[in-house]
């Protein structure tokens, strides 16, 4: 078998996409704290309320009324995407009756838990630990819907552990530094048209024949691939107080390049030829691969000011370096390209702005509205991240048990808007090798929109020493 056709054929068998999408924009996860759940994150660098702020912005730490605290959080997250059909193209040799419907709810609930500490070691040195979830991603289709030749399942899980030291140089003045530790795992699945592959490998003197025979109707396979990696970062803040009333924040969090390894698992059809049968079981077989991800750093410039014993006022601009994400290129060992996809992420910000009223002296309540870019392209999307802009709506309330022990609920809304999709599994500006060529014909042409929107319900314990 020639080299190109050998190209094709593992091409086809996995042409999985990369995993993407979350509740802020991409797969970044922003839900760390309950109490920001409350405000949409508004000032998440900036307010120091709790010990979250180990993760936003540990430069606030030596400013935290109280320095040494412990804080549990769980937030739930019900993303909502269901896909509406607008004259999508079947595959070649899957029969109409077979097509599938609309997927349902690719969403499901996912609960996004977090810790995080702080310590006031002495009167201007501070140090945090936070372990949470920053990114992450789960939507899960019906097995026989009209996609699953783009995608069934995308499950993207992180865990990451940052510890970190801040300094107070003067009364008005900190900065931090940490390190970011990622463990980062994937599990990507879709359906595999093997009749189209087969063709593909056939060439035109022997396709005609097996598709005058009925050969290669209806072969549907399946790939699943695994992998996962470990891997550091670091993070900056500096966080400005120039009265007991005003803080300004600025956090920075580096990319971290990740290389994931695993394996490649395949399911394939019989097709009763010996010859083909045999083909596919040499070439199409199990194995290990490896997929190259930068996941993107993240940049926030946040302010925090206390109007008078009753109201704060709090606001945030961020930015997330998803254009880091260009391409994914899935390798076997012996560096052979088995699947390549093009995202062309662009980089996005978040502006979000919130703020609080102090009731009584056991309750605070909270509120705020922030506006989220999607990195995604409408030209680039893909059923695996059926993303789009969103505007978030959130309110929140603390109540203090007693002056160590507090507790936060918030929930937001996130309004997303409605986004197009015209997938065809291949983009001309990017197609090493020419391996994608077939694709259109072999996944079909998933054409229509997709309806969304995401519910966050933010729970948070907080204990002060």
């Amino acid at each position: 078998m020639k080299k190109t056709q050998l190209a094709q054929l593992i091409a086809g068998i996995v042409g999985v996409t990369a995993a993407t999408g979350a509740f802020a924009s991409g797969f970044q996860l922003l839900e760390q704290s309950g109490q920001g759940v409350g405000n949409g994150f508004a000032g998440s660098a900036a307010s120091g309320e709790d010990a979250s702020t180990a993760f936003f912005n540990p430069a606030v730490m030596p400013f935290m009324d109280k320095r040494t605290q412990i804080t549990f959080g769980l937030d739930m997250v019900k993303p909502t995407a269901k896909f509406v059909d607008e004259g999508s193209t079947a595959p070649r040799f899957i029969s109409a009756g077979k097509l599938g419907g609309d997927g349902g709810d690719a969403g499901s609930w996912n609960a996004v838990p977090a810790t995080h500490m702080t310590f006031g070691l002495n009167k201007d040195l501070s140090l945090g630990i936070s372990l949470g979830a920053p990114f992450g991603l789960k939507t899960d289709y019906e097995d026989s819907w009209r996609g699953r030749f783009h995608a069934d399942k995308s499950d993207l899980k992180m865990i990451a552990l940052s510890p970190s030291i801040a300094y107070k140089f003067t009364d008005t003045f900190s900065a931090s530094i940490g390190a970011v530790y990622q463990h980062f795992e994937a599990e990507l699945t879709q359906a595999v048209n093997f009749g189209g592959v087969v063709c593909d490998v056939a060439g035109a003197s022997l396709c005609p024949l097996l598709t005058g025979l009925g050969t290669l109707n209806d072969k549907e396979g399946f790939s699943q691939v695994k992998g996962k990696s470990d891997d550091w970062g670091y993070q900056l803040g500096f966080a400005f107080q120039p009265s007991p009333s005003t803080r300004i924040g600025l956090a920075y969090r580096s990319a971290v390049s990740h290389h994931l390894t695993g394996d490649v698992h395949i399911t394939r059809p019989t097709f009763g030829i010996a010859l083909i049968d045999t083909g596919l079981a040499q070439r199409a077989s199990d194995g290990p691969v490896s997929v190259d991800v930068k996941i993107p750093d993240t940049f926030i410039v946040s302010a925090f000011q206390k109007l008078d014993d009753k109201w704060t006022l709090q606001g945030d601009i961020s930015r997330t370096g998803w254009s880091s994400i260009k391409t994914l290129d899935i390798y076997r060992n012996d560096g052979s390209l088995l699947s390549s996809s093009y995202y062309n992420w662009r980089d996005t910000w978040r502006v979000a702005v919130g703020g609080s009223y102090q009731f009584d002296a056991s309750w605070k309540f909270r509120a705020g509205v922030a506006y989220d870019q999607t990195p995604v392209q409408a030209e680039f999307r893909t059923p695996r991240l059926p993303d789009s802009n969103r505007t978030w709506v959130s309110f929140g309330a603390n109540y203090r048990m007693s002056e160590a022990v507090s507790f936060d609920l918030g929930y937001s809304h996130l309004f997303m808007s409605s986004s197009s999709l015209n997938d065809a599994s291949y983009h001309a500006e990017y197609n090493p090798g020419g391996i994608n060529t077939t694709a259109p014909l072999n996944n079909g042409v998933l054409k229509g929109h997709y309806d969304g929107s995401v519910d966050i319900i933010g729970m948070q314990v907080n204990y002060a020493f």
